[in-house]
């Protein structure tokens, strides 16, 4: 197999340089010396989720365009059988996972996708996800021009950026070839419809569109752009997102809830500064070039061949709009197929097609480019593999991962899927609705897409008589069309067990008349106890019956922020219980915890994990006190809070107000970040300049000087140098370092670092009267 094409997707370096300090990070974590939220932190946004069996997770490879080689596969496939279950998925966002991998098994799946141009990096997290095309990009007869190359070249600009991984929360972005809309950039983030105007390529613009809780479609904020100037608008809704996003709240950041919050004309107010800023700027980075996507570029090889129209072949074979040529669908059974299986028909694509296979957003596979005179061939050598080479044939059901391995599953959404499949399998369904679209989502969050489905249905539960049943939402009316998109809306809801039922009854009469549809879902969603079988308390493909057992929070978002706001939340409950326990003789207990989870909060964006309480206070004081970011006298509270710790203080009950103060000030700081996890709000105290502090500061060594001797000389000599310049006193730890920083305090003074040095302390005091 032909392994010296250039991968379609460029990795830029800064993920090759991620990638290859991953597997340290493996080892840190089995050592212990990582916690396993911090861990997390770091490992979802390389794409990386723990399924719902501990200890079993999921690695997801990003396909740019949907577009991927047949050596990549044939390693995907390799990794799949040696580190997975052997079984790979297609996603409704054309990537693909790999199952059930051990943790210690990630490096070597990482390290082996890296070799053939392959990388998960960004697949999970607050960042930017994979940038999707319409599957048919650049052969579909109906398209305006080729938009895949363009959807590559977006990935490969914005993936460069560290500051594309710390975003409030993931960022879908989507290439459209037409107005018809088979990518959906109509519900995304940021989407792109290509345009021809005047003879210039170029697109129409939207954004602020998504699915999930809230969902909402895009609005638009550019009638057309140059094809050139994509890379600015991308880079404009990215800063528009990071500094409007809600990085307090994962369940209220995606852009659509910035949209909702402010109206769509603050919205593209907003995005028309951010664009004029970055204009002004001028764009970072290496500026990709637009590529030609399509590989080895295939010519019909006989006359006949250019007759041939697809009424002459199988339903899942498609004229593209080169005559003679045409693309072959491949079914997967909700999106699975098996390792083997996926690296035949990489070499399948080799031999007949153009050599590259095509991932879509109804988890299927496509080879492009195959002549008239092959197409009879190609479908022989799928025959053999487990693929369906009818799902054309029939309604298309797609379904998410659900409650077998997602955590946030509610249902067993593939088991339904199942279900509605083997139902309808039998039923005489007539060609007008035989492209009607199922798709089930097993919670709220809509990885089925159930929102922009001809049918749609959303996992929930009931409980009947102290039981949980396991039912459905049934939505319907969704358009994805340009300028002419809507969302699903909820008809009712139905038990699970009804479902196929119901929808084969639908497919007998007329299942896209709303009306028909609604009067079904009433008469069957009856939830009288008395109506409903023991076995509607088991969901489909499962022999226990229905609970939420194994469900727990998701991972999407996970990352630094989730990180902190968990040590914030620890620090503010402590407050809480300081306060509801002020009658208490002693409330140190609760001031201490409170002090060290605010502390410890923040010090993950400098890259630091401390191992103590000591060295959590020593970092927060050089990364945070030192720099002016807090209140200088933090530091008195910190030694305080120490001094407390080891016996030498008998409360810390008199704290309070200034630990409250400073859990309130990291909190701040906290909601300040920006996507660089740089803080936008302004520090307290300036940093000192090192270029203007020459000169200026001077040196006292008490070391071994008793109090109030040592504060004695220590004033003396801070009345040698003028006002506002800095006398570094050397003290020892105990009462000196305790008693003459507060002396210099209470005096008017400003006390403006205690550092610990060895076995001794430097405090630096600077003269203000």
């Amino acid at each position: 197999m032909d392994t010296g094409k250039q991968p379609i997707l460029h990795i830029p370096q800064s993920v090759v340089d991620d990638i290859n300090g991953y597997r340290g990070q493996v080892e840190k974590f089995l050592k212990g010396e990582t916690s396993p939220v911090a861990f997390r932190a770091y490992r979802v946004p390389m794409g990386i989720y723990e399924q719902r069996t501990e200890g079993s997770f999921m690695v997801r490879i990003r396909i740019g365009a949907g577009m991927v080689l047949p050596y990549q596969l044939e390693r995907i496939a390799r990794l799949s059988k040696t580190c997975g279950n052997g079984i790979l998925h297609v996603t409704t966002r054309q990537d693909i996972q790999i199952h059930e991998v051990s943790i210690e098994d990630t490096p070597d799946v990482l390290e082996g996708l890296l070799e053939v141009g392959l990388s998960s990096r960004g697949g999970g997290g607050n960042t930017v996800r994979n940038v999707t095309a319409c599957p048919r990009a650049g052969v579909c007869r109906r398209e305006q021009f080729d938009v895949a190359p363009y959807a590559v070249a977006t990935a490969e600009y914005l993936l460069q950026f560290r500051s594309s991984y710390n975003l409030p929360r993931k960022y879908k972005i989507v290439f459209s070839g037409c107005s018809d809309d088979c990518a959906f950039a109509s519900v995304a983030d940021l989407g792109f419809f290509a345009r021809v105007q005047d003879g210039a390529k170029g697109f129409a613009v939207y954004a602020g569109g998504g699915l999930g809780s809230n969902p909402n479609v895009a609005v638009k904020i550019e009638d057309f752009v140059g094809d050139s100037e994509i890379f600015e608008v991308a880079e404009a809704i990215k800063r528009l997102f990071d500094k409007h996003g809600d990085r307090a709240n994962k369940h209220r950041a995606r852009l659509r809830y910035v949209l909702a919050r402010i109206g769509p004309e603050q919205f593209v107010k907003l995005y028309k500064d951010e664009r004029r800023e970055v204009a002004k700027q001028g764009l970072e980075g290496l500026i990709p070039e637009i590529r030609a996507t399509s590989v080895s570029p295939v010519e019909p090889t006989e006359p006949g061949d250019k007759d041939a129209g697809p009424k002459q072949y199988a339903a899942n074979v498609e004229p593209e709009k080169i005559e003679g040529l045409f693309t072959v669908e491949i079914g997967l059974n909700l999106g699975d197929i098996l390792a083997d299986d996926l690296a035949e028909v990489g070499q399948i694509a080799e031999e007949f097609g153009r050599g590259v296979v095509r991932t879509t957003q109804l988890q299927n596979l496509l080879i492009t480019g195959v002549a008239g005179s092959d197409v009879f061939r190609v479908n022989d050598r799928l025959s053999e593999l487990s693929v369906d080479l009818t799902a054309t044939d029939k309604p298309h059901i797609v379904a998410c991962a659900g409650a077998a391995t997602c955590k946030l599953g509610l249902c067993l959404s593939r088991g339904l899927a199942q279900a509605i499949s083997d139902r309808l399998a039998d039923e005489e369904i007539s060609d007008r609705i035989r492209e009607t679209s199922i798709r089930i989502s097993g919670c709220p969050n809509s990885c089925g897409h159930h929102l922009i489905a001809d049918i749609g249905l959303q996992g929930r539960a009931k409980r009947i008589n102290g039981r949980l049943l396991p039912c459905y939402d049934v939505l319907a009316g969704a358009k994805t069309r340009e300028a002419d998109a809507r969302l699903a809306e909820r008809v009712g809801t139905v038990p699970a067990k009804r479902i196929p039922d119901m929808l084969a009854e639908a497919f007998k009469q007329d299942a896209s008349d709303p009306q028909l549809l609604t009067d079904l879902v009433q008469r069957y969603s009856n939830f009288s106890p008395d109506q409903l079988a023991d076995d509607y308390y088991f969901d489909h493909g499962s022999d226990e019956p229905f609970s939420l057992a194994g469900r727990g929070p998701g991972e999407c978002g996970a990352g630094v922020m989730d990180v902190i706001k968990l040590d914030i939340d620890e620090a503010k409950e402590a407050i809480q219980a300081a306060l509801l326990a002020q009658w208490e003789t002693d409330l140190s207990d609760h001031l201490y915890k409170a002090l060290l989870a605010a502390t410890r909060s923040l010090l993950v964006i400098f890259g630091l994990e401390p191992k103590n309480d000591r060295e959590t206070f020593t970092q927060f004081s050089d990364n945070l006190i030192r720099p002016g970011w807090v209140e200088p006298q933090t530091q008195q509270l910190l030694h305080k809070a120490i001094d407390w710790r080891m016996g030498d203080r008998a409360s810390l009950d008199d704290l309070g107000p200034q630990t409250t103060a400073l859990v309130r000030r990291v909190e701040e700081l906290f909601l300040s970040l920006d996507a660089n996890l740089k803080f936008k709000a302004e520090p307290i105290v300036q940093e000192d300049d090192p270029t203007q502090a020459e000169g200026q500061t001077h040196t006292i060594d008490l070391r071994g000087v008793a109090c109030p001797l040592n504060f004695v000389k220590a004033k003396i000599e801070l009345e040698k140098i003028a006002v506002g310049e800095i006398l570094e006193v050397l003290l020892d730890e105990g009462e000196p370092v305790r008693n003459v920083p507060d002396s210099f305090a209470a005096q008017g003074h400003e006390v403006v670092r205690i550092d610990g040095v060895g076995d001794h302390f430097c405090v630096g005091v600077r003269r203000k009267k």
